[in-house]
């Protein structure tokens, strides 16, 4: 009886104990439900979610586009952004506030969508504007952290979507079977005269800045309006697009097919992206470009090549082309943190009207060297480094004349009568440059050559063909005070 009773006892305490166990595992589910809300893998979503509403604010793709009548612009209201309100860690990207708003161009048939970046501590004025144009496949998207960082330094941006020109589709019209070259350059135009009459833009202060397929269309509407804009920007410009496209191997229209297809089938382009193609002659228009034009690229790029972009280098007449070291295709982290320490400087010095190399000399009263070469004077963008402080202490006391002899009919060459210091490099030089070879020697070039030099400066003012004739026409003397 005893031990039956007892029994019965040991059936209620591990009843109980099961019980127990259930309650503690339901608590424990409860619990882990509560918990997941904060969770690693929820916080990481928490802050996309974030990021989405920061850029809902700056009227990315993430707001819903207005219903608009006009041709021109919409009025959509816009947010101001601050640094307060950027993401932590993107301190450089958020250092100063903008707002933004959508701006629909009509081109033809056609309506273009972009969205404008103006500087807020401008507002109510007239401000440089650079339209930046988006690579192949790419939208407006791919120019924003550019828009930002331009509207942070004082400059208004716009970025867009060119009709067919994205893989996916885009908020612009038009479809991948109907874009070419000058279809974009087109868009591009129409951007750029809307542009004009936009009331934070200053007309006369309008810069084009283009990457890969957005390079090449950048340089046939900036050569084509050179009266336009204040200065060009091409980084990693697509010259290699006729080699890519394969639009030399064919003889004849009839023999290009109706679809073709880019990159493995990545995007498929119609007929006339190959017609159009064989209609522009790039190199043409780039030694047709009068200003000062500034030309990136990555020497890592496996897309385009960097070798495109140094052989174009050699027949722009004024241009300053700097390798991104370790750059693709497109920059981003610290390589766009290097490219923006051209971009800005070279910005200031297009809209101040002068070509400046991003120092500061004359503002801390600095010694700037004047370079003359016979009797002409000669604009010269000196570089930043130790030879060129060494050149400027060796003209205090008096100007430095150095007679000079023509070698290998494109450089002149002169010994300065001591070293300077050196840092020696390959480079391939252009017409203008000025370089200094073996600590003792200057050397400057109206034509090409490949050594290893150290970079001085560049001559800023003067064509190829005028630097052919300043000094491929027997020895000269110049003077450096």
């Amino acid at each position: 009886m005893r031990k039956g009773f007892m029994g019965i006892i040991s059936l209620i305490m591990i009843f109980c104990l099961v019980l127990s166990g259930c309650g503690s595992a339901q608590a424990k589910d409860s619990g882990s439900e509560g918990t997941s809300e904060v969770t690693p893998a929820e916080e990481g979503t928490s802050e996309v979610d974030s990021d989405a509403q920061t850029t809902s604010e700056v009227g990315s793709d993430t707001q819903t586009t207005p219903e608009v009548d006009s041709d021109t612009q919409t009025t959509p209201e816009v947010e101001v952004v601050s640094a307060e309100q950027a993401e932590e860690g993107e301190e450089a990207m958020s250092a100063g506030t903008y707002t933004t708003q959508e701006i629909w161009v009509q081109n033809g048939d056609k309506r273009i969508y972009g969205v404008a970046y103006v500087p807020a501590s401008e507002a109510g004025k007239k401000v440089p504007l650079v339209i930046f144009s988006h690579e192949l496949g790419n939208d407006h998207t791919s120019g924003e952290r550019y828009a930002e960082r331009l509207a942070e330094a004082g400059y208004s941006a716009y970025v867009f979507d060119f009709c067919g020109g994205t893989v996916g589709g885009n908020k612009s019209d038009g479809s991948n079977n109907e874009m070419s070259i000058l279809t974009e350059a087109s868009d591009l135009e129409a951007v750029l005269a809307s542009a004009k009459t936009w009331d934070f833009v200053d007309p006369d202060k309008i810069v084009l800045l283009g990457g890969s397929m957005g390079g090449l269309v950048t340089t046939v509407v900036g050569s084509t309006h050179q009266d336009e804009i204040a200065g060009m920007i091409l980084m990693y410009p697509a010259l290699s697009a006729k080699d890519d496209s394969g639009a030399e191997q064919y003889q004849s229209e009839d023999e290009v097919p109706e679809d073709v297809s880019l990159f493995g089938g990545w995007i498929h382009v119609g007929k006339n992206y190959i017609t159009d193609l064989w209609k522009v002659d790039f190199n043409r228009l780039l030694s047709s470009y009068q200003g000062h034009m500034l030309l990136l690229h990555g020497d890592k790029d496996s897309t385009v090549p960097f070798s495109y972009s140094e052989e174009a280098s050699k027949i722009i007449p004024d241009c300053e082309f700097y390798v991104i070291k370790d750059g693709g295709h497109e920059f981003f982290g610290q390589l766009f943190e290097d490219a923006m320490s051209y971009i800005l400087p070279y910005l200031e010095g297009q809209l101040s009207g002068e070509n400046i190399s991003g120092t500061s000399e004359n503002e801390e009263g600095e010694a700037v060297l004047q370079m003359t070469i016979g009797e002409t004077p000669v604009e010269v963008k000196w570089e930043d480094n130790e030879s060129v402080e060494a050149l400027k202490q060796l003209c205090r006391e008096e100007p430095l004349t150095i007679q000079m002899s023509m070698y290998g009919g494109f450089e002149q060459v002169g010994s300065i009568g001591q070293s300077l210091p050196r840092n020696d490099s390959q480079t391939t030089t252009q017409a203008g440059d000025i370089v200094l070879y073996s600590g003792d020697q200057i050397v400057v070039f109206y034509g090409s050559n490949s050594w290893a030099y150290t970079r001085l400066g560049h001559i800023t003012d003067k064509t190829d063909q005028e630097l052919a004739e300043l000094l491929g026409n027997g020895d000269v003397t110049i003077t450096i005070e």
